[in-house]
């Protein structure tokens, strides 16, 4: 064992095991060049498109409300990338069928929840604090 619980644990485990891996830092760097960042959180009130924000302090809610989101946005044949600012030892990518599940199982992680697009036309951000930040992009 190498020590880290979250890889050896979580991601390797259904329904995370399987998804493909991504840099984190290429997703992290796209963020930090197309949305505009203050205290390390993205300002929703400089970023254009349309912008959604709930605050909700029930973590089943939260995780249900995020995954809905998620899920109502995803194209068929289109896949997800997800990025953890803090726990998740890498990115992943999941696909619609997979989208539920691999949605509840990532925000079982303590950290700050970012899913895009892979043609960045929307993202879901999740924090642990009980905020769900939802940016459907005009002009990706």
């Amino acid at each position: 064992m190498s020590g880290d619980y979250w890889e050896e644990e979580v991601f390797s485990m259904p329904p995370l095991a399987a998804l493909g891996k991504t840099s984190a830092s290429d997703v992290f760097d796209w963020l930090e060049l197309h949305f505009p960042f203050t205290g390390g959180k993205i300002d929703w009130r400089r970023v254009d498109g349309r912008h959604k924000h709930w605050r909700i302090d029930d973590e089943q809610l939260l995780a249900a409300s995020a995954s809905r989101e998620i899920c109502a946005r995803i194209r068929p044949g289109s896949t997800v990338e997800h990025v953890g600012d803090g726990l998740s030892p890498y990115g992943v990518r999941f696909t619609g069928g997979e989208a539920a599940s691999v949605t509840a199982a990532l925000l079982e992680v303590p950290e700050h929840h970012y899913f895009l697009a892979e043609d960045r036309a929307w993202i879901v951000v999740v924090s642990f604090e009980g905020d769900l930040d939802v940016l459907d992009r005009v002009g990706t």
